[in-house]
Parts: structure tokens; sequence; C-alpha cells
């Protein structure tokens, strides 16, 4: 019986097809395999790189948190030796014109009711100029070491109590007028609020851990599992991490830095699913066109037929790409080596609030909030010139008038004789972790329950103006306020009422203040204006009985009516002081002649020498 066998060539022509098609759809997994390669690289890093500079901004802020409450304690340490009565009864016990009892009689009393107005202090511990103890309330740990950092009062010592309570320890010198050191003043504080912030890893995710260290690494704080524990880091610790990330970011300029340890798969992960969907875009397109190739390529179809298939083949696979594209959640827009936009995705048309034709044609820089001819603007252009690549902040104006912070990364698309032929702009919107930072920032430098500038903004802006004035040879002047009978509308009507007092009189200083003139409050009843510039020094005592006749009428608070009063130093710059600390001395000083005065008035500085005189 016959049979129907294949001649060799028709089995040398079916190995000859499969092998052309089996290399075609071999070369086109090939293909897409380096396209998505090629691809999804750039978004991986931009993700990458970006979910990193966002968990850096937040160490930054959770750091910056951290510093302000630092200050909060150093601040308080510097009201408790910022008495000028403190520094004279200790003058006098030096001298030897009192007695150590007389003078702990006279302390122990004030440094009660002054641990009754900050709730977050623990204990404190005066001591006299040779360092033996004159006062202590509260608790205070069995051995305590006085601060050594240069920081003068900023917390310089952790203590872990045996109840596993932990204590921050500021310090701060006594001196007089003169610089003569006559005691000190150790102060420690609960360190809930500390804690607090370790403890709110949430913007770093699961896993996350933070430690407070000092820079010397004598002292590290961490939330352990059975509590808080203070530590000394051992120098000779390994600082390799391999399943963590480990973010830095120092407490102001003092010694004392955050790190926060994150997971570095949670930044692998979150490219990753970034990236999830135009993989899957990517190998669906591989296989539509091995389908589509390995069709075309069939014996029985027409030369026709097969070219037809195989640009069906192609254009699926572009309509595949511009999917990726268009539905990618990156802003993303192509512009030409002029930095026209030739195309956009429609992430990018929504962040910007503009229609995607209106965006077509238009130049990058008309979107911009910059100017053009900015210094950032022009080296990021020549670093793509010169690298194809660039990677920073970019600040847009929305169609609406909005401000949006991105962070952008620019790669050139370059032909073999290196000729740049397009531009990829790719930015991730980080308009409200810019915004969260500023509100940080706001915090640290600002009052809380007035909102006035708070003791750290005071010296900065008054530094400021002490270098102007200084260039432009004229006057400023400082005037230190303290509320009389405030004491009495806290015992009468209420710590609350108090505060609303205290936001009352805040309104009322500002409401006749001049625009370019500062108000402060440093905490407690005590306020201060700087008052900048002033042509002769009428001008000032002019502005201190204004404050003093606006704050003696009458305030309603909660209906019930209170009268205060105030007393005002005035001190002058050049004539009182050359710096920001002797000019608050010594309006310091003044505020206290004119409680002695009387109270509700004001009173000039006059140096010590005068004062003998007359």
């Amino acid at each position: 019986m016959p049979t129907d066998t294949p001649s060799p060539t028709s089995r040398y022509i079916r190995r000859l097809h499969l092998r052309i098609r089996s290399l075609a759809a071999l070369g086109i997994l090939a293909t897409a395999l380096l396209a998505g390669l090629i691809t999804a690289l750039p978004f991986y890093y931009a993700a990458h790189s970006g979910i990193e500079h966002i968990s850096q901004l937040s160490a930054e802020a959770q750091a910056e948190a951290l510093h302000y409450q630092f200050k909060r304690y150093q601040d308080i340490t510097r009201q408790l030796t910022g008495r000028t009565e403190i520094r004279r009864r200790l003058a006098a016990y030096a001298r030897g014109d009192i007695s150590r009892e007389a003078l702990a009689a006279f302390t122990t009393p004030r440094l009660a009711d002054a641990m009754a107005q900050a709730p977050d202090m623990a204990g404190v511990l005066r001591q006299g100029p040779e360092g033996e103890l004159i006062s202590q309330i509260g608790e205070i740990p069995s051995n305590v070491v006085p601060a050594s950092a240069p920081q003068e009062g900023y917390p310089c010592r952790l203590e872990l109590l045996d109840n596993g309570e932990v204590l921050v320890q500021s310090c701060s010198p006594i001196v007089t007028s003169a610089g003569e050191h006559i005691g000190r003043d150790i102060v420690f504080f609960h360190a809930e609020p500390l804690l607090a912030l370790l403890a709110d890893t949430e913007p770093f995710g699961e896993g996350a851990r933070m430690r407070l260290r000092s820079t010397d690494g004598q002292q590290e704080l961490t939330l352990g599992p059975e509590g808080p524990v203070v530590s000394r880091v051992d120098a000779l610790e390994s600082r390799e991490e391999t399943i963590h990330v480990t973010l830095e970011a120092s407490l102001g300029e003092q010694d004392w830095q955050l790190l926060v340890a994150v997971p570095s798969q949670r930044f692998r992960n979150e490219a990753l699913q970034l990236l999830l969907w135009p993989a899957l875009a990517i190998l669906l397109m591989a296989l539509a066109g091995s389908w589509g190739v390995n069709r075309a390529m069939h014996p029985l179809l027409a030369r026709v037929d097969r070219q037809a298939r195989e640009l069906e083949g192609s254009e699926q696979k572009l309509r595949l790409a511009a999917s990726v594209f268009r539905n990618a959640h990156e802003a993303i827009a192509i512009t030409s080596p002029s930095h026209a936009i030739i195309d956009a995705n429609p992430a990018f048309a929504r962040h910007l609030g503009y229609s995607i034709e209106a965006l077509i044609g238009r130049p990058m820089k008309a979107l911009l909030a910059w100017h053009t001819d900015r210094p950032e603007l022009q080296d990021g252009l020549q670093q793509l010139e010169r690298h194809g690549t660039w990677q920073g902040e970019v600040r847009y104006r929305c169609a609406n008038g909005d401000l949006l912070v991105a962070l952008q990364t620019v790669s050139a698309v370059r032909n073999g004789d290196g000729d740049t032929l397009r531009y990829i702009h790719i930015f991730n919107d980080v308009t409200e972790q810019k915004a969260a930072e500023e509100v940080v920032r706001h915090q640290a430098f600002h009052d809380e329950l007035t909102g006035l500038a708070n003791r750290a903004r005071l010296e900065q802006h008054l530094d400021e103006a002490i270098r102007r004035s200084r260039l432009a040879v004229r006057q400023l002047a400082v005037l230190f306020m303290d509320l009389d009978h405030f004491k009495e509308v806290n015992d009468t009507l209420g710590h609350q009422a108090g505060d609303t007092l205290l936001q009352a009189v805040s309104e009322r200083l500002q409401a006749n203040l001049r625009a370019e003139d500062m108000l402060a409050r440093l905490g407690g009843d005590e306020f201060v204006i700087v008052v900048d510039p002033i042509q002769v020094a009428d001008n000032a005592a002019k502005v201190a009985s204004n404050v003093v006749e606006a704050l003696t009428t009458p305030f309603t608070i909660d209906g019930t009516p209170v009268t205060i009063g105030v007393s005002v130093g005035v001190a002058l710059y050049p004539t009182d002081g050359h710096d920001s600390d002797s000019l608050l001395q010594a309006a310091d000083e003044a505020m206290y002649r004119a409680k002695a005065a009387g109270r509700n008035t004001w009173c000039l500085y006059s140096p010590p020498s005068a004062l003998q005189k007359a």
C-alpha cells in the first residue's frame, strides 16, 4: 500500500519555515525585552529616587519637630536664669552678703512656681558659683552631669530613671551683666513629646524605626519592645545595613541627629508596583508581536497579505506603547530640542489644569513659575546638554494660578550621531510634602497660642535689624513688656481665660504697630516689640506710651470685664547694646525698673553707673 512520504525538499522547506518563524519570534521577544528594560529603568529609578527623596523630606520634617521641642526646653531653661532679681540675689550670695539658707528660701518657691507653669518640667536643680547646691525640687537623677556642649541651654543629656521614664537634661549658666559666672540651673523635662515623635513612624511605612542620637555617640534614645532605651553607641559597631536604608537628619546646627531606619524593600516594592502595569503591557505587546509576525510569515499568504499583517502587528505595538504612555500615573511630556511640547499624557495635563490640545506646541518655559533667567534653570539646562539627563525640583504655574512643586527628571533621546531628537520630561507632584514642610518650619518659629514670633524668630529678626541699622547708621528700639496683674486673671478666671486674654493682648498690640515693626511673645506674659527704624529716642517713648495706654483699656473675657496693666522697658541701639542679647537684657532691666516705679508705666534703660550717680 503506497504511503505519502514527504520529499526531502518539503521537509527542508518545513524546517526552514519553522526556523524562520522561531527566529522571528525570538527576535521579537528579545527586542521587546530590551525595549521594556530601556523604558522601565528610567521609570524605576525616577520612582525609587522620588520615594527616597520624599522619605528624606519626612525625616527632616521630623527632625525639625524634635529640634523645635529641644529649643522649647532651651527657652524654658533660659527664662529661669534670665530674671534680673535672680542674678542680683546670686551675686549677693557670691559676695557673701546673704547666706545660702536665705538664698534657698528665696529660690525654692520661685522654682516651684516656674514648674507649675511648665507641665513638661520634671525637676530643677540650682547651683551656686562653686557648684554647690542651692535648691532642688521635683525628679532629679542620682548622678547629675552639667552641660558641656557649647549650645548654652540646649538639651545636652538624656536620663533613664529606674521606673523606665526618660528625662531630658538642659542646663544654663547664670552670669552677671559683667559676664561673671555666679551659678547654674540644671533643668529636667519629661520626654513624652520626644517619645511620641519617635513613635510616629507612619510616614516611613511598616518596620521603620527612629533613633535620636548625639553626634559624639555618647547617647542614643530608641523605643524598644519594653519601653524607651537610652544607651551609648558602640564606636566599633557596623554602620552597614543590608535590609534597611538609614536616613539621617540633623537637629538644626546642634549636636543631635535623627536616624530613621527604613526597610529597603519598601522603596523597591513601591517602585515596582508603579511599573507592574507597564511591564504587563510590554509583555502583551511582545506576545502579540510574535503572533503577528508568525502569521505574517505563513507560507500560504501572499506577499501583500504578509506585509499587511506585519503592518498590523507594528500598529498594534504602537497602540500598546501609546496606551502605556497615556495611562501612566506619572506626568510625562515629550518636547522638541527647543523644549516645545510635542505630546503630553493625561496625567501631565491633569496636574497643570490644561487640555492636551492647549499644551501642544507651547514652550515648557511658559508653564514655569520661575523666570527663565534664574541660575537654577540655566544650570539645569547646561547639565542636560552635557550629560543628557537632569533631575531636580521645578515649580509650575497651573492654569488656575496655583503653584505646583514637582520632582522632575528630564532625559534626552539622541540618534547615533549624538544629536538630540526629543526630551522626555517625567515628574511627580510633591506640593503637599512641601506644604507640610512649611507648616513644620512655621511651628518652629512661632508661638502656638498667639501665632506671634517666638524667641528663636525674634533673635533672627533682631540680629538682621541690627545689621541693617549698623550699615545705615540709624537707630532701633527694643520694648520688653511684662503684663501687670496677669496672674490674678489666671487665678480668678482660670487658665483658659488667661490664654484668651493673651490672644486679645496680642491682637491689640499688633493693631498699634507699624507693618515693619515686629511683635514677639517670649512665653508666659512677656512680649517684645522691635521698632525699626526710629529717628529719635522720643519715637520709642511714644510707642511705649501708646502700648501702656492701649493695654490699660479694659478687656472683655467671656463676658467679664478684665483690667490689666503693663510694665515696659525700652532699650535703644546702639546706645544701650550692640547685639540682640545685650539689647534684650537692657530692656528687661528697664522693665523691672518700671515695675519698681509702680507698674503700668514705661522706663528707658539707664546703665548701672548712671543709676549709682542718680
